[in-house]
């Protein structure tokens, strides 16, 4: 990606001052990912990067369950009231 990297002194100047503020933003963002150190900071953002998509998936299967719950109810309250399911 830098291999390709062409800009004017100004525009150079103007990259560095952004990534400078973003470098500060992310040592005190977050406060499971901040760090001084980089290659800390990237090693706490993939930690939490894998707990959160363990987290979705753990969501995903409780609304599986949840969506299983309720067809057993459905079915369950039809059996019971003579074919009926709940409103």
């Amino acid at each position: 990606m830098t291999e390709n990297l062409v800009l004017t002194r100004p525009e150079a100047l103007e990259l560095a001052k952004h990534l400078d503020e973003w470098a500060k933003w992310r040592q005190t963002n977050d406060r499971t990912t901040a760090d001084l150190d980089w290659e800390r900071f990237i090693a706490k953002s993939r930690e939490k990067a894998e707990w959160q998509a363990g987290l979705a998936t753990e969501i995903d299967h409780w609304e599986n369950l949840h969506a299983i719950q309720m067809v057993l109810q459905d079915n369950l309250v039809g059996m019971t009231a003579g074919g009926h399911t709940r409103q």
